[in-house]
């Protein structure tokens, strides 16, 4: 039940620009137990993630709210598991070498299948991070993220909408999933990328993106944003 929002700017704006998009987002969707961001800076991918929810961080109001970039991936969680509230846990995911960041929303069904492949690398205990080794794996083996997306879906399937953020610049998103659609469009001088809040009824531009939208589409498996 988490929800993920991704942002392109085409010079670099403060966090405290998207910050009540963000907001708006947790409240609406069911993300709210644990988020983070991560955004581009200095060559690297950079994050900043917390347990509990974005309306009580006071990094948000404090140092977050003037960090600058031209790339911000957002992702709130509500984990399937509740067992897995915890640092951990909580995405988006970033390589030790700040070259990559990744989240997800959904349920990968051959989780298991592969936890044991992965049990020395795995921090937590969420389907999530499976998912983070692998694509690394697939990154590592040359794929572009793009693709790598694609290959973790076809392993491990399910669910899912994916986002990765690299130290370049490019955001990936993949989506395969029936009950929360993943939408790109063009808001406020920004290209976005936003999941429903599992409401197929339009209540995302209802309720966060309420201003003039352009070139709106639905992601149909994986795209550069």
């Amino acid at each position: 039940m988490c929800e993920i929002l991704a942002v392109r700017f085409p010079a670099p704006r403060p966090f405290a620009a998207i910050a009540g998009w963000a907001r708006a987002m947790e409240y609406y969707g069911s993300g709210r137990f644990g988020w983070g961001v991560a955004w581009t800076q200095d060559g690297q991918v950079r994050a900043h993630r917390d347990t509990g929810q974005m309306a009580s961080d006071p990094a948000v109001s404090g140092w977050l709210s003037g960090v600058e970039s031209e790339r911000f991936v957002v992702h709130f969680r509500r984990p399937t598991l509740l067992s897995t509230i915890q640092l951990a846990d909580t995405q988006p995911f970033v390589t030790p070498d700040g070259g990559l960041a990744f989240c997800h929303n959904g349920l990968f069904r051959e989780r298991d299948a592969y936890r044991g492949a992965y049990a020395g690398r795995l921090a937590g205990g969420a389907d999530s991070e499976i998912g983070f080794c692998m694509l690394t794996d697939l990154i590592g083996a040359g794929a572009a993220p793009v693709d790598a997306l694609a290959a973790v879906h076809a392993k491990l399937g399910g669910n899912a909408n994916m986002a990765t953020l690299t130290a370049d610049g490019t955001i990936s998103l993949f989506s395969r999933h029936e009950t929360n659609r993943l939408f790109t469009f063009g808001y406020d001088g920004a290209r976005v990328a936003a999941t429903e809040l599992h409401s197929p009824d339009d209540s995302v531009f209802r309720l966060v993106f309420d201003g003039p939208v352009t070139d709106r589409g639905v992601v149909d498996e994986g795209v550069i944003l």
